[in-house]
């Protein structure tokens, strides 16, 4: 499973510069001062598969626990685990980064906010993933207890999970429209886990599906799981055959402290894209300045926190070591 360690490497650097060229797309916050129709178009391409990868690795590491380490774990074990290392991080820097910021940057009213976006989980920005997460995890762990009992094969629960994806149950509260969206992804990255073979035909599938799209187009929805299948299939394959990345310096200072980092650097990032609104800035040079600045930074203050014995609110156990179970994006795994 050394691959996953190099994909979450990846992972997260498509989140940081994500997160750095989604100014320039129509739905930012943030209005930059030089708009640019290459950066837009970067994030089109980065939105279209990095969130359903961080999803996807998180269910193979998931399945290498459960199926092939045969580890055994209860459902109040399970939510006991993800509460502490998902929600603690949720609410803590909701409440201490993300609220603030948005209110003090005058985006957000400070007492709707707070009740939208925390108490309703209908706006906690980046933070929605990790709620997602969360709830995936124990919507997961069920389906795949009723599967046990019934003596069902587990790849029934992609049946339930495409079902979900593509007739979603209108409920935007508490992030559960995210829950049923994203639960393919979970679902998918478990059974490459365990019928790894068998996703050849799934690749062929997804290449026929978006080779008939240019005869006939396709339902959108249909069309963004196949493009996101693509994304997460090409850097899987690059997380293979770059393996000796893992001995350099730049691998080693992000890919321990990844969750850390996606905790963090939205906020650093609205933070100087605020301060650099007024002016004229080449948006390449500024985008390429935010990306660098927020992503040290951010590795800066994970390392921080875990020092002076606060790693828990980054998703880390007492001895500030990152358990193998799965409990956030992209934990540490071994071979």
């Amino acid at each position: 499973m050394k691959e996953l360690n190099i994909l979450k490497f990846y992972g997260i650097l498509l989140v940081v510069l994500g997160h750095v060229v989604f100014t320039y797309s129509s739905m930012s916050i943030i209005t930059p001062n030089v708009p640019s129709p290459i950066l837009n178009f970067v994030k089109e391409v980065i939105y279209a598969f990095h969130m359903p990868l961080f999803i996807f690795s998180s269910g193979c590491i998931f399945a290498w626990q459960l199926e092939v380490k045969g580890k055994s774990i209860t459902f109040m074990s399970l939510f006991k685990n993800k509460a502490k290392r998902l929600m603690i991080p949720f609410f803590v820097f909701g409440l201490l980064m993300v609220y603030p910021t948005m209110v003090l940057l005058g985006f957000r009213d400070p007492v709707h906010y707070f009740i939208n976006g925390f108490i309703l989980a209908l706006d906690p920005r980046h933070l929605w993933f990790v709620l997602v997460l969360f709830l995936i995890f124990l919507v997961f762990f069920c389906l795949r207890k009723i599967c046990i009992k019934l003596n069902i094969p587990i790849w029934a629960i992609a049946i339930v999970a495409f079902l979900l994806y593509c007739f979603p149950i209108n409920m935007i509260y508490f992030q559960i429209r995210n829950v049923e969206q994203y639960l393919i992804w979970f679902t998918l990255g478990y059974l490459f886990t365990i019928y790894k073979p068998v996703f050849k035909y799934v690749a062929i599938a997804v290449g026929c599906g978006i080779g008939f799209n240019m005869m006939m187009p396709l339902p959108p929805g249909l069309l963004k799981l196949f493009n996101a299948i693509i994304g997460i299939g090409a850097f899987y394959i690059l997380s293979v055959t770059t393996m000796r990345i893992e001995k350099t310096l730049i691998y080693q200072s992000i890919a321990p402290n990844s969750f850390g980092i996606y905790l963090f650097h939205p906020m650093v990032i609205y933070w100087l894209e605020f301060i650099a609104t007024p002016y004229e800035i080449n948006p390449i040079l500024l985008s390429l300045c935010v990306f660098i600045i927020s992503l040290t930074l951010s590795i800066f203050l994970t390392i921080a926190v875990r020092n002076i014995g606060l790693g828990i609110l980054i998703g880390e156990n007492q001895n500030n070591q990152i358990e193998d179970s799965c409990q956030i994006p992209f934990p540490r795994t071994s071979e």
